[in-house]
C-alpha cells in the first residue's frame, strides 16, 4: 500500500506497512491530517482520522484506591504492587557511555556510535512496559 503526497514539500511516495484492520480503517475513514516523523530507526507516518470509538463495559460498582510512590510504580489498596522496571538504570548508563564515545572521536566518513538509536530503544522499552502495566489487570482474591 502506497500513499502519495502532492504538496509544496514534494516528499513523494511512501509505502505503508500496517495490518489489515488498520488498512481497512484508513480506506473507510476520512483523513484529516498526516504527520511524518523522522526518528533514529526510520520514518513514521501518523494519521489523524475521524473515528467513533466505543468500548463496551459494565459498571460493577467496585472502587479501588491507587498510590503512586517512589518504591513502587503503583500500589493499590489490596497490596498489589507493580515495581519500577530496572532496564532504565542500565540503559541510562549505556547512553552515557555512547555519548562519551561520540564526544571523544570524530572521524570524517566513518560510521560513529549513534546515541540516537540507544535513545530510541530506551523510549520503545519504556513505552512497552507502560502498555503492559496498563493492560494487565491485578489479580483479585
Amino acid at each position: 500500500m502506497f500513499i502519495t503526497f502532492t504538496d509544496k514539500f514534494k516528499s513523494g511516495k511512501f509505502s505503508l506497512y500496517c495490518n489489515s484492520e488498520t488498512r481497512e480503517d484508513l480506506f473507510r475513514s476520512k483523513i484529516n491530517r498526516v504527520r511524518i516523523v523522522r526518528r533514529a530507526d526510520g520514518y513514521y507516518c501518523q494519521f489523524c482520522i475521524d473515528a467513533n470509538r466505543e468500548e463496551p463495559g459494565n459498571y460493577t460498582g467496585n472502587v479501588i484506591g491507587i498510590d503512586l510512590g517512589l518504591k513502587y510504580f503503583y500500589k493499590d489498596q489490596n497490596d498489589h504492587a507493580v515495581v519500577y522496571p530496572q532496564y532504565l538504570r542500565f540503559a541510562e548508563k549505556k547512553l552515557k557511555r555512547r555519548q562519551r564515545q561520540l564526544s571523544k572521536k570524530f572521524v570524517k566518513g566513518k560510521k560513529r556510535c549513534d546515541p540516537a538509536t540507544t535513545t530510541a530503544r530506551l523510549r520503545n522499552a519504556h513505552q512497552d512496559s507502560l502498555n503492559q502495566t496498563i493492560t494487565t489487570k491485578p489479580e483479585r482474591d
